[in-house]
């Protein structure tokens, strides 16, 4: 498959297209700056991730987009993941590419009313702002006509070697206090949905076994 990525410098984006290449497919990175340090197999396209022009452009003659795009500073960009799924939207009409998986985070959404005490008032408050701009993003992603999956990992951590379950939203009814889930883990989902066309218009809660 070709694939674009949306926030391959981070370090779960990184993951992921380091596997995309290891198992044969084609990868373009949409990136701010072209010199970004970056695995050499990539084809960098360099342009904003707001903007559904460049979008479009690094998009055409895909078969998916793939975004595991993160907010470093949610003061200087508090609606970043928002303007970003707001211009994937408006970039289908012009590239014609309308399958998008997305990495958003338990808790956000519908996920926060099975979300443990500990966890909800983590969520709640110091995650508070991060996970309305998520919250935002994914209320016009649904509305969207878009071939669209959401991911929503635990706790990221940077174990290797994990298994991990998929489960749709609506079908989850037990986890722990606060899930985990390891970069690795992620990635691996990002990738398999993609490429095998699964939870297509569905929420995946994403956590490592034990």
């Amino acid at each position: 498959m070709k694939l674009l990525v949306i926030g391959a410098t981070g370090r779960t984006g990184a993951l992921l297209i380091t596997k995309a290449l290891d198992e044969g497919h084609e990868v373009t990175a949409l990136v701010r700056n072209a010199k970004v340090d970056i695995d050499p197999r990539v084809q960098i396209v360099q342009g904003s991730v707001t903007d559904a022009n460049a979008i479009a452009n690094a998009a055409t003659g895909h078969d998916a987009i793939i975004s595991a795009l993160g907010v470093r500073s949610i003061s200087e960009t508090p609606t970043l993941i928002t303007d970003m799924v707001r211009a994937v939207i408006a970039s289908s009409k012009i590239s014609g590419v309308n399958r998008f998986v997305l990495l958003s985070a338990f808790g956000v959404g519908d996920s926060l009313a099975k979300a443990s005490w500990i966890a909800s008032t983590l969520f709640r408050t110091m995650l508070k702002k991060v996970y309305a701009d998520k919250a935002n993003s994914e209320q016009l992603l649904i509305a969207s006509d878009l071939v669209w999956t959401l991911e929503y990992p635990g706790a990221l951590n940077d174990h290797a070697g994990k298994s991990y379950t998929a489960t749709e939203l609506d079908n989850v009814s037990k986890l722990p206090l606060v899930p985990a889930t390891s970069r690795a883990s992620v990635a691996d989902f990002l990738l398999r949905s993609a490429v095998d066309g699964t939870f297509i218009r569905q929420i995946a809660v994403v956590t490592d076994k034990k």
